[in-house]
């Protein structure tokens, strides 16, 4: 790229199939791995988020968390780190309240719940 030139082709696995000029618009679904489990501290890194704010959310009924026997240590699943990256961009893009934070992110579940089930039914 020479002289403020921008390249406009698209990575080849970005491109749409029918549309090699343009890319593919649609999200692939968030697959988590089944059973890993993190801790307190690494799901707040992983997360991005401060310990304070990963507790707060799992408070709040945001972050669903596993308890580990026997002392019942609080571990986060992939899909809970997901959870949280998510309600923080929301978090920071609109600053809204804890209420509206759960709203939203039952919203996004049942969404995401609806979009497995109509996969499903396509493959019958």
């Amino acid at each position: 790229m020479k002289n403020g030139q921008h390249h406009t082709q698209h990575p080849q696995h970005l491109q749409h199939p029918q549309h090699p000029q343009h890319p593919q618009h649609a999200l692939e679904p968030y697959l988590p791995k089944p059973n890993v489990l993190y801790s307190l501290e690494v799901a707040a890194h992983l997360a991005g988020v401060t310990r304070r704010s990963l507790l707060v959310y799992c408070r709040a009924g945001l972050v669903r968390t596993v308890y580990q026997p026997p002392y019942g240590v609080m571990a986060f699943t992939e899909e809970a780190i997901h959870s949280v990256r998510r309600i923080e961009l929301v978090r920071i893009a609109h600053a809204p309240d804890l209420a509206l934070l759960k709203f939203m992110c039952d919203l996004i579940e049942e969404v995401e719940r609806l979009n497995l089930e109509l996969r499903f039914l396509r493959q019958q």
